[in-house]
């Protein structure tokens, strides 16, 4: 075989490549998959003067399921969970409904979080006592 062979027909063949890397894409593209993130929790609008007391979790855990090129694009971006502490005075907040908080795209499926409610105290900051 020389190069001659080789080259003759070569849009015909660039065509059968390209065409053979779309169908690959597209078929490992839907394949789905799932994962396991871990999400930072973020607590917004903190009104001044109050503080949050007692402990919080500062992340959650979050199983995706959905399309693995999605999900692999997912594991490179920041994702947070906002908390909107936005009009809550002092005493106890329980957010639930945090998966609604979380920003993904639609073809993406939360199958498991943990934990599922977050509760946040708040006091008025000079009634905080900082431990020593």
């Amino acid at each position: 075989m020389n190069w001659r062979d080789f080259v003759k027909n070569w849009d015909i063949k660039l065509l059968s490549l390209v065409l053979a890397m779309i169908v690959w894409a597209g078929v490992t593209g839907r394949r789905t998959a799932e994962m396991e993130l871990t999400v930072p929790l973020e607590v917004r609008n903190l009104a001044p003067g109050f503080a949050v007391a007692g402990p919080v979790p500062r992340e959650v855990v979050v199983t995706v399921a959905g399309p693995r090129i999605l999900l692999l694009k997912l594991r490179s971006e920041k994702i947070i969970i906002p908390l909107d502490a936005r009009g809550i005075g002092e005493g106890k907040t329980l957010y639930a409904g945090l998966d609604r908080r979380l920003r993904l795209p639609s073809e993406v499926e939360i199958t498991r979080l943990f934990p599922s409610t977050v509760e946040l105290r708040l006091l008025r900051s000079s009634t905080v006592h900082k431990p020593q």
